[in-house]
């Protein structure tokens, strides 16, 4: 599963990393957008039409002096080849 989202959705990743506006709501992509606020984090989410709900990108900032970016439970944490969620708030 993890290289066809990547095949489907690599030019939206580019465009994410670029620091360009991603949205996306069409019927072969599905839905994808940006979550998340600067000052801590973003997430590249996507909704494919086929279901599912997938966060494969994340950024954050170069310099960032927000206390709940630096927060130890803040953020995400790697598991297996996985990116997954800790204290997120569902981002």
């Amino acid at each position: 599963m993890k290289a066809k989202l990547i095949d489907r959705y690599g030019e939206e990743v580019k465009k994410f990393f670029r620091e360009e506006f991603v949205f996306v709501q069409n019927k072969e992509k599905g839905h994808v957008w940006i979550a998340g606020k600067w000052r801590t984090f973003q997430v590249l989410t996507v909704e494919p039409p086929e279901g599912g709900q997938y966060e494969i990108a994340v950024r954050f900032p170069l310099c960032c002096d927000h206390p709940q970016a630096l927060d130890k439970y803040s953020g995400y944490i790697s598991r297996d080849g996985y990116m997954v969620g800790r204290n997120t708030d569902g981002h």
